[in-house]
């Protein structure tokens, strides 16, 4: 799809799939849900222009034919000057892509923003680029830090030149026949959520902030917090395989994004948690007590508590705690953290 106006699209994108903009006649009935995905959402104002340019009117739209078709003829965008259109091939006909291709591409802009966000050259090819400091767990190199000169990818491994200190002075090495495991990043806050189990990496460090904010802790604390906060948030294009863990992961990106008061990411991540949960769900628990079905479930109440306070999303999960304890440990500690968190009365 191509739009000219990233900004104003996801807002309209967010309030078609909550159903908000349904004729009156029509509120209430049941849409089918979808995903997308703009990456100038992921794009910071030092994104290298080629990229700029390449995606800043793209849409990416994950549904079936007639969820588009409803979408496309909606009066909101058919009456707007600038609409939603499908961008098609040199035949006429729109252009699908795979999901395998949808993720290369996310994994390239993430990328990119990443090097930004870390000071690095925006030059990089695969994970690792140009620039990067990295350390090296070969036998005889084991340990050994350096910075990377020169990176080729190559079918069956990876050749690299890297600049090392050697006997007090700094030597270029090369090593031609790199695997997975042989060089990690040498800043730790990178090495340590690249590698291993992303989503448990970054709830690690999510839970541990969100438990420092709802403390009385100082404001220098706080503003210490703040580029942890930002190089998580950055994470939010990673494309998360398990449906669980997508769902938790969504749930972490918006407790930061909730932690910043980034209003737009807020929206973004606070619709698919809401999506997933249900409208009707959601409603009953204003409405009433209620338990959610799993632990699933009351981990993401959690996050939409964290984001918009109303108390029955807290309660909900601490209901589901009390009668699991034993289920999901990491959810005993979020309720933990946000018990005294103010609350505002529902709409």
């Amino acid at each position: 799809m191509v739009h000219h106006s990233p900004q104003w699209i996801e807002v309209m994108l967010h309030r078609e799939a909550r159903g908000e903009l349904l004729p009156r006649e029509q509120q209430g009935t049941p849409l089918e849900p979808f995903d997308f995905f703009i990456p100038f959402q992921f794009m910071r104002p030092d994104t290298a222009d080629d990229v700029r340019a390449l995606f800043h009117q793209f849409v990416f739209l994950r549904a079936s034919h007639e969820r588009l078709r409803q979408i496309l003829s909606a009066d909101w965008n058919t009456r707007s000057r600038l609409h939603l259109y499908h961008y098609r091939d040199k035949e006429g006909q729109p252009i699908i892509i795979a999901d395998s291709e949808l993720q290369q591409l996310k994994s390239v802009l993430l990328n990119r923003q990443l090097k930004v966000f870390f000071g690095l050259p925006v030059e990089p090819i695969g994970q690792m680029a140009v620039g990067d400091r990295v350390t090296l767990l070969i036998d005889e190199w084991k340990g050994r830090q350096g910075k990377i000169e020169r990176v080729r990818f190559h079918a069956d491994r990876v050749s690299m030149r890297v600049a090392v200190n050697i006997l007090g002075q700094t030597r270029s090495v090369n090593f031609d026949d790199l695997h997975e495991g042989d060089v990690i990043f040498a800043d730790h806050d990178t090495e340590q959520l690249l590698t291993g189990n992303l989503v448990r990496n970054v709830e690690e460090q999510v839970v541990q902030l969100l438990g420092r904010h709802c403390r009385k802790g100082s404001a220098e604390q706080r503003r210490h917090d703040l580029p942890r906060l930002n190089r998580l948030l950055s994470y939010g294009a990673v494309d998360i395989e398990r449906e669980d863990d997508r769902r938790r992961f969504t749930s972490l990106m918006l407790i930061c994004a909730s932690l910043l008061d980034e209003r737009l990411l807020i929206d973004r991540y606070q619709s698919r948690l809401e999506q997933w949960l249900g409208a009707d769900f959601l409603k009953s628990l204003a409405a009433r007590p209620a338990v959610p079905h799993s632990a699933l479930e009351a981990y993401m109440l959690v996050a939409l508590f964290v984001a918009t306070r109303q108390p029955q999303y807290r309660n909900a999960a601490k209901a589901y705690r009390k009668q699991h304890p034993d289920a999901l440990p990491i959810l005993g500690t979020l309720i933990n953290h946000v018990r005294n968190l103010p609350t505002v009365t529902p709409q």
